[in-house]
């Protein structure tokens, strides 16, 4: 049967439109839609039929398997599964919540770390959602900034969410083992030792409470435990004794929450917290002011002696994501994504190097309609992070130069919906 190959303004099984690109892999794609009936935004996640060298049987059988992990889970702090099907060509899609968010690496790459308390929120959201999780007899495997958002809830309070459960492991009876000898699946510098080196018994919970304690490690620092490209880690891991503490790295944190972070992120097993309440209950003894309440979108202090590329927006800004397109002045093109927007500027990370005040072209989608649209902006300042050494990824602060008027109304129009004062979108 012949691959049905869909993009942008196609139609899916019938029922939703895709709208724009949220993000595309290797393999797979996840598109904004609109229900043609009912009119919701959604995401929808997909295999690409065409995508080279890749194990499209595989690929298909994992997303069946998410969405199947996803349905295992109700709670608050996990993305909700809301519909899934097949076309035509035997492809199988996943159907979840649309989230309006920042992601928290994109709010750690902005801010270089997050305040004591806000991490510790942070965390103890994250200990509720991986506890309901693991009690549905899943494990995500790929806990990281990356695939946590932070999103405003109904009641306007931030709530944190877990999503991407692309590499989760389902403890059912009827589950087929899809990951080959030798494979390792997620991201190595938040992935356990036991996990990396591939020695000891079958993961479990442990797992995902070490990349958590490596996630409010790097929200509490900026820094990673165990940073630089894959092998760079596994060195880093294989050798003997335990990570540097917390402390060496940002001697601010309490000595109390450093024994807890520091525990979390243990090289044996055994020593780490077992499961995500534990963990929960020693951060809530060590901070006992600690709340699960964050309040991480909205805008940061400017801090003393910032520079002025620094400094506080003058315009209000919404979370918005996006992939984008970057043409820098020497007509090199790097590809990166936004996290957020105002009708002035945007936040957006990228892999790739921009030095800073330089003036760039900048292709996205529209955020209301998804029309294409370009522009050129300023690149005011760039922080780079250390994950994967001089290949980081990088926050890239711009600033729009004579935005067409379509544009900074649509945007403007956006932000004003994203902050409950424009009626449904």
């Amino acid at each position: 049967m012949t691959a049905v190959l869909l993009d942008v303004g196609d139609v899916l099984d019938g029922r939703y439109q895709l709208l724009r690109d949220l993000g595309r892999g290797a393999a797979g794609a996840v598109f904004e839609a609109r229900h043609l009936f009912t009119g919701r935004m959604v995401a929808v996640k997909m295999v690409m039929p065409h995508s080279r060298g890749a194990n499209i049987p595989e690929l298909r059988a994992r997303l069946q398997r998410e969405g199947r992990a996803l349905a295992a889970i109700r709670h608050p702090g996990v993305v909700d599964i809301l519909d899934g099907g097949v076309t035509l060509d035997g492809s199988p899609y996943i159907v979840m919540e649309m989230l309006e968010g920042r992601t928290l690496e994109g709010l750690i790459m902005a801010r270089t770390r997050l305040p004591v308390l806000a991490s510790v929120a942070v965390a103890l959201q994250l200990c509720d959602a991986l506890d309901a999780v693991h009690r549905a007899g899943v494990l995500h495997r790929d806990v990281k900034p990356a695939n946590i958002v932070v999103v405003k809830g109904i009641d306007g309070r931030e709530v944190v969410r877990l999503v991407d459960f692309g590499v989760a492991k389902l403890d059912l009876p009827s589950e087929e083992k899809l990951t080959g000898q030798g494979a390792i699946l997620g991201t190595p510098a938040y992935m356990a030792p036991e996990h990396l080196l591939q020695e000891g018994d079958k993961p479990d919970a442990t797992v995902d409470v070490y990349a958590l304690g490596v996630t409010l490690f790097e929200c509490l620092t900026g820094a990673m435990p165990h940073p630089g490209t894959f092998a760079q880690v596994l060195l880093s891991v294989a050798r003997e004794g335990p990570p540097a503490s917390v402390r060496t790295v940002f001697p601010e944190v309490p000595p109390a929450l450093a024994d807890v972070v520091d525990r979390s992120i243990a090289k044996a097993r055994a020593d780490r917290y077992q499961t995500a309440q534990e963990l929960a209950a020693a951060l809530e003894k060590a901070l006992p002011d600690a709340s699960r309440q964050t309040t991480l979108l909205g805008p940061p202090p400017t801090p003393k002696g910032a520079a002025a590329g620094e400094q506080r927006r003058r315009t209000p800004r919404a979370p918005y994501n996006t992939p984008v397109r970057l043409t820098l002045r020497d007509g090199k093109g790097i590809d990166g994504r936004t996290e957020d927007i105002s009708d002035s500027g945007a936040l957006v990370l990228s892999f790739a190097d921009c030095e800073p005040s330089q003036r760039v072209g900048l292709r996205f989608a529209l955020p209301m309609e998804g029309k294409i649209i370009g522009v050129e902006a300023d690149v005011r300042w760039v922080r780079a992070s250390d994950k994967q050494g001089s290949q980081g990824m990088r926050a890239i602060g711009l600033e729009f130069v004579q935005p067409p008027l379509e544009m900074k109304t649509s945007i403007a129009r956006y932000v004003q919906l994203m902050s409950g004062q424009g009626g449904a979108r």
